[in-house]
């Protein structure tokens, strides 16, 4: 097991070990907004749809989707966040879902094994040169690949970043602009969603009664100026990617 990998494994074992996973989701409210659209994508999955979702625990995606009878694995490099996720799903009795430990630059699937594979905040903890041909390898041809992702131009959010390294791991990277460039070698399409650039200034109002609204506001601003002023788009702090037609590899 090489260096980074056993960080980023021991980090997430505690943090989802010691509770304090809900205390580092708490600081990122404000991009709710690129979480409803991220999720919003998966609504319309068939049940007979095979999915892979990186980056598991006992909030992951799996269970809404294992509700609705859809087949799901779900990997991550965290015992821990397996093993809690394995309870809930077994106290939930749902029998569609399958947790295991893995690793997405190494995938232990066949080839074309999946429709959908998807995942939240997971790619920028990735080396992508590695996890790019094991994403389009693990696909159908007919398959997409839906990330939520944090970007990594914004001045603002990197000062943030660097003045609390104890929410994140020493080798995570936010996306670049040229990151989602590079995953079009990999992909014939890719649908870009950007987000959460002038809903930042809602964060204040988070404890009065006026946030939802002020965030509202701040949300559909952002969505016009991404649209008039379309060199914005690097400076958000989230991205929604929609990545289809994979390319052999």
């Amino acid at each position: 097991m090489d260096a980074r990998y056993q960080r980023e494994k021991e980090f997430h074992d505690q943090t989802f070990g010691d509770g304090s996973r809900s205390v580092v989701d708490s600081f990122y409210v404000v991009v709710r907004t690129s979480f409803d659209y991220y999720e919003h994508q998966l609504e319309s999955v068939p049940a007979n749809y095979r999915v892979l979702e990186y980056g598991c625990g006992p909030g992951s995606m799996a269970f809404f989707l294992g509700r609705r009878g859809v087949n799901v694995t779900g990997i991550d490099i965290s015992d821990v966040a397996i093993r809690q996720a394995q309870e809930r799903a077994q106290a939930e009795q749902l029998t569609t879902i399958d947790f295991r430990v893995g690793n997405a630059e190494a995938l232990d699937f066949p080839d074309a094994s999946f429709d959908i594979v998807c995942g939240r905040a997971i790619l920028h903890h990735l080396d992508l040169s590695k996890a790019m041909p094991e994403l389009t390898r693990v696909l159908k041809p007919s398959g997409r690949a839906i990330f939520v992702e944090p970007l990594g131009h914004n001045p603002v959010i990197n000062l943030y970043r660097r003045l609390t390294p104890h929410l994140r791991t020493v080798d995570e990277h936010p996306l670049l602009m040229s990151d989602l460039k590079m995953m079009q070698r990999y992909f014939g399409g890719l649908d870009s969603r950007f987000f959460h650039l002038q809903s930042l200034l809602a964060v204040p109002f988070a404890k009065f009664k006026s946030y939802d609204r002020v965030l509202r506001f701040l949300d559909r601003a952002d969505q016009g100026l991404f649209k008039l002023l379309s060199f914005t788009r690097r400076y958000a702090w989230s991205v929604v990617l929609t990545l289809s037609s994979p390319r052999a590899t």
